[in-house]
């Protein structure tokens, strides 16, 4: 099992447009090949909002950042968006 959790950076007054543009992504996840699990998750405080997917694999999360359905869900992006990434990976060594 693999997690990639995207650590985002919001500045307040950009934190509606950015949940806008994730609101679908829940639903749209679940056709993905090998997506197990995703969630958006909105801080009680501060200004780091965190997108969680959880991975059959890490070859799976490869060929999703890599094909057509990632491609969709980032086509229109704003290249001088005030939002910082910081994209991070685990592998899952143990889980319930």
């Amino acid at each position: 099992m693999f997690i990639a959790m995207n650590r985002l950076t919001v500045p307040a007054d950009y934190r509606s447009h950015l949940e806008e543009r994730f609101a679908g992504a829940g639903a749209r996840m679940k056709d993905v090949p090998g997506c197990l699990e995703y969630q958006f998750l909105l801080p009680t405080e501060g200004d780091e909002i965190i997108v969680y997917t959880k991975w059959e694999s890490e070859d799976a999360f490869n060929a999703w950042t890599q094909g057509e359905a990632f491609q969709r869900a980032h086509q229109g992006a704003n290249p001088n968006s005030p939002v910082k990434g910081d994209l991070r990976k685990y592998t899952v060594k143990f889980s319930s």
